[in-house]
């Protein structure tokens, strides 16, 4: 579980050592509110910070040798100092697991009074400040955080959540998906597992680009974007739309009524589409295909020059 306390055994590490392995911090104002950029600065530049010490859960106690407890509390006094009234989540470690990765990280509390954490989004960033995975996890499991303290604790993303397959994780970072809005493009690509497997990575690239240059959605806003359209040799229209929600709450779809236009304004095929509870989280854009058969097709040689498809206004 902590393989990478082994780094920090038999020798004391400097503080530089330390704060390199720690990734970039993700930050929430412990009374839940957020602050201007200004008021943020104008702390920062009237508190030394906070530091925090370790705090750890009865179970990890148990489980740790003296030796790696010393090693964990001697990362956690050396992490950068947290703003007052701060919670925080420093990323200290990512590897492998059998059910997908496994990331640690340290629950920063920089606040005079204990908190306790109920059920979040997490996700996990890479690169240029990509989506890799988003999941929910009940964080009352972590207990109460004291105050001005540090609590080491694992998670485990499952690869059912991946967005991207085959991708170097550097520069990585977990983040409170709340606190992540203000950083990244509010449109994050998710894919469902058969399309990660089945599209090859230019591909899934494509779309990541394309769900993060669409002009952003006014809250609350869903839309329908078109994305491609072929025909296939049996005569049937393959439509692969973006489903992109910008509501704070997932949308589950069942059956979606679609109508297909072409260049000239014409109605060229309609049809009620059955997805089987198909689910878009909040803040995301999911590609779907949708197939119109031969027999709801209205115009023999539509112009797909320019196309649209939009939910039929009777629906």
């Amino acid at each position: 579980m902590l393989s990478f306390l082994k780094n920090l055994m038999g020798k004391t590490p400097t503080t530089k050592e330390v704060r390199e392995q720690v990734q970039e911090e993700s930050i929430l104002s412990a009374s839940d509110t957020e602050q201007s950029h200004q008021e943020a600065q104008e702390q920062k530049e009237t508190s030394a910070g906070v530091v925090t010490a370790l705090s750890l859960h009865p179970s990890w106690e148990a489980q740790l040798s003296t030796q790696e407890k010393y090693a964990l509390s001697f990362m956690a006094q050396e992490l950068e100092p947290l703003l007052e009234g701060n919670i925080s989540l420093a990323g200290i470690a990512l590897v492998p697991h059998d059910e997908g990765i496994e990331v640690t990280a340290f629950i920063r509390n920089s606040s005079d009074r204990p908190i306790r954490l109920k059920e979040m989004t997490l996700v996990v960033l890479f690169g240029d400040q990509q989506l890799f995975t988003r999941q929910v996890f009940d964080l009352s499991e972590i207990g109460e955080i004291p105050p001005r303290s540090a609590r080491p604790w694992s998670f485990v993303f499952t690869r059912e959540h991946f967005l991207q397959a085959n991708v170097l994780l550097a520069n990585w970072k977990i983040a409170f998906e709340m606190a992540q809005k203000k950083m990244v493009l509010p449109q994050q690509l998710e894919l469902e597992e058969s399309w990660i497997k089945a599209l090859s990575d230019k591909q899934k690239n494509s779309l990541i680009e394309l769900a993060k240059n669409l002009p952003a959605l006014k809250e609350g806003e869903v839309n329908i974007q078109s994305v491609q359209i072929r025909r296939s040799p049996e005569g049937a229209l393959h439509v692969m739309l973006l489903i992109r929600n910008g509501s704070k709450q997932s949308l589950s779809f069942e059956k979606l009524p679609l109508a297909l236009y072409d260049a000239t304004g014409a109605k060229v095929a309609e049809g009620l589409f059955e997805l089987g509870n198909l689910t878009v989280n909040a803040n995301t854009s999911k590609p779907w295909l949708f197939i119109y058969p031969p027999e709801s097709i209205l115009v023999e040689q539509p112009d797909l020059s320019r196309w649209k498809v939009s939910v039929p206004q009777q629906a």
